[in-house]
């Protein structure tokens, strides 16, 4: 078995050139794959590998360069669900409003799963899912609100226009960065009381596997795993080849059903022809590596998120 660890903490880096390289090298050497990102306001990073080599990949950042108090979640896995190992750097870990500060302005009460349970339950309280559309079609929490958002960008105008600030919120996301930032964002803006669920979805899922959940349908995830079930198994569900995002009405390939003129009957979106060139390519070489039984690059390689864990 493998271990695949998920972690984002806010905490101010800087030289991140250098940074970068130095990070690129410890998780070369250990054997890592996966995405690490940089920003001047913290790292966010899904890697996954042996557990000595990740235990020592923590260690390092917390004795090295200071990233000591991540919010981490960690999973047992057959195969490390990444084929490539990427350090960036980024404006932002996760981009929401550059002028916030998460690591020095107050965020909302986070709430381990246990305690978001009974909140769920027992209070009457505004559940709002902070992901993307297409995250959220695929499964939530029991009742919540979807925004119906296509960025991360667009939830603070869509909260101020629909949550009432004096009734207490209740936010979550799939690892937790997310409601760091849009929780501290609206304690900003006046509103009363803010929780969110400490560690995401991810976290919620791991503590309620074979327990009675409030959770509903999987879970999307940023890696070749696409999505989770409430076993925390991957689902096989396919994703589109062209927009990255996952689709009920998918052929099993991935390949966007697109018409004479390019455009994808699923999400709407034109194909130029030599992009959907690249993307028949693209299935066709995937196609040809499964049946040879070898790795081939998955549909995440290239996605269109910042997002590590999200």
């Amino acid at each position: 078995m493998k271990k695949l660890i998920s972690a984002y903490q806010f905490v101010s880096l800087d030289q991140l050139p250098l940074l970068r390289e130095r990070l690129l090298g410890l998780a070369r050497r250990l054997g890592l794959k996966g995405t690490v990102l940089l920003a001047p306001e913290g790292i966010n990073f899904s890697l996954g590998g042996d557990s000595a080599a990740t235990a020592e990949w923590l260690e390092r950042l917390a004795v090295d360069y200071g990233v000591d108090d991540p919010v981490i979640n960690c999973q047992a896995v057959e195969s490390v669900p990444f084929l490539r190992l990427k350090v960036r750097i980024r404006p932002e870990i996760i981009t929401f409003d550059p002028a916030l500060d998460p690591g020095v302005e107050r965020s909302g009460q986070g709430l381990a799963p246990e305690a978001w349970h009974r909140l769920l339950t027992e209070q009457d309280v505004q559940l709002v899912d902070t992901r993307n559309a297409y995250e959220v079609a695929i499964g939530s929490f029991r009742g919540a609100v979807n925004p119906g958002i296509d960025s991360f960008n667009e939830f603070g105008p869509w909260a101020l226009d629909h949550l009432d600030p004096a009734r207490p919120v209740a936010m979550f996301c799939t690892g937790g960065v997310r409601c760091e930032k849009a929780s501290a964002w609206l304690l900003a803006r006046g509103f009363e009381q803010v929780y969110q669920l400490h560690g995401g979805i991810l976290s919620y899922m791991q503590n309620y596997v074979g327990k009675r959940s409030l959770w509903e349908g999987e879970c999307f995830v940023f890696d070749d795993r696409v999505s989770v079930d409430r076993r925390m198994q991957p689902s096989g569900r396919p994703v589109c080849a062209g927009c990255r995002q996952p689709h009920e009405d998918l052929p099993e390939n991935g390949m966007p059903p697109v018409d004479e003129g390019g455009r994808c009957r699923l999400c709407q979106r034109h194909f130029e022809p030599s992009r959907l060139a690249g993307i028949r390519e693209r299935v066709r070489q995937i196609a040809l590596a499964h049946r040879r039984g070898d790795c081939h690059l998955g549909p995440q390689d290239s996605s269109v998120t910042d997002e590590a864990s999200a």
